[in-house]
């Protein structure tokens, strides 16, 4: 039994329509009928369906022409249009095909085969789709993490923002990269990264209790999107871990003396510390958002009070929190893990 599939039947021939709708709907699909072109544009406009049926004799217009206006819409191109014919006809199957169809089913069809290509063309149009979306994830993906990148992060959180899940998006920014790439080199910069990209990941695994997202901006700059009841443990593992296999990327000079040194310009010998992590984050709905940049632009705030802490930190935003009095000073607002 098929589940959850919609198809679209358009045919003017009241009986051809029981027929085929009876038979579709006793295998678990949703069928919708329309006997014209207006009818069916209703029909998709309430739901965009998973095929077309469409009787290529029809008496009330071209059937031709309609499947051409399918396949002109950006909104319906993509939906497979199958043309059920009375007869073998060559010049009939031509026309189909010329018109974007992805098959013809001859009438009279045995039951099993007509449900077979219609199952076998959804499933196609289903792979397809994913094909295309996995496509779109590899051009947008960082290319060093391999982790989606700047268009996905920015749908994903509008998504769940629109849908208003009970959601944390929080930041995660590395203190002294910069340093640590200019004494050490980008090779062993990218080893960090790939590093935090794994920790974060692995976190994720281990603490979450739903579904969550890990994107990566750029540089030290990761994103990720988790339930809101699962921050803090996430922050704490992440932190655990991040602290006690960091200083392995550095010398055992440096990860001895806690510390790197280096000469600015002018000769000055400065000290810089190893490596740290900064989670800096917001709970959804704390805050009445209503587009991805509003709640980028508060987890920028947070991320700045985060990293004017020493060390690694888990910083979560509590202003917009119903929860917090109005006699609470700001900077008690926001809470810290270290």
């Amino acid at each position: 039994m098929e589940s959850g599939h919609s198809i679209l039947i358009l045919d003017d021939d009241r009986q051809d329509r029981r027929i085929h709708a009876g038979a579709l709907r006793g295998h678990g699909y949703d069928v919708r009928t329309a006997s014209g072109w207006d009818e069916a544009r209703a029909a998709i406009k309430v739901r965009i369906p998973d095929l077309i049926l469409i009787h290529a004799s029809l008496s009330r217009g071209d059937a031709f022409a309609m499947g051409g206006k399918l396949k002109d819409d950006t909104s319906t191109r993509s939906i497979p249009v199958i043309f059920t014919i009375p007869a073998r006809d060559p010049a009939t199957i031509d026309r189909a095909f010329a018109v974007g169809a992805v098959d013809t089913i001859t009438q009279p069809c045995h039951l099993n085969e007509f449900l077979a290509r219609i199952a076998t063309h959804i499933k196609l149009r289903g792979l397809v789709t994913e094909v295309e979306r996995l496509r779109e994830l590899d051009i947008d993906a960082n290319p060093l993490t391999h982790l989606p990148g700047n268009n996905t992060i920015a749908s994903t959180i509008q998504e769940a923002v629109t849908a208003n899940r009970d959601m944390a998006l929080v930041y995660s920014d590395l203190d002294n990269f910069k340093t640590y790439n200019d004494a050490y080199g980008f090779n062993a910069g990218d080893d960090i990264l790939l590093f935090n990209a794994e920790t974060l990941q692995t976190a994720l695994r281990m603490v979450c209790t739903g579904p969550w997202f890990l994107g990566h901006e750029g540089g030290d700059d990761f994103v990720v999107l988790l339930p809101a009841a699962d921050v803090e443990a996430f922050g704490e593992k992440v932190i655990r871990i991040f602290d006690a296999e960091a200083p392995n990327f550095y010398s055992s000079e440096d990860r001895q003396r806690g510390y790197i040194t280096t000469k600015s310009r002018r000769g000055d010998v400065r000290k810089f510390p190893l490596v740290s992590i900064s989670l800096a984050g917001v709970r959804l709905r704390d805050y009445p958002f209503t587009r991805f940049v509003e709640v980028a632009a508060v987890c920028a705030e947070v991320k700045h009070a985060a990293k004017a802490i020493a060390g690694s930190v888990l910083f979560m935003d509590r202003r917009g929190d119903e929860k917090t009095t109005a006699a609470t000073p700001a900077a008690a607002d926001l809470i810290s893990t270290q």
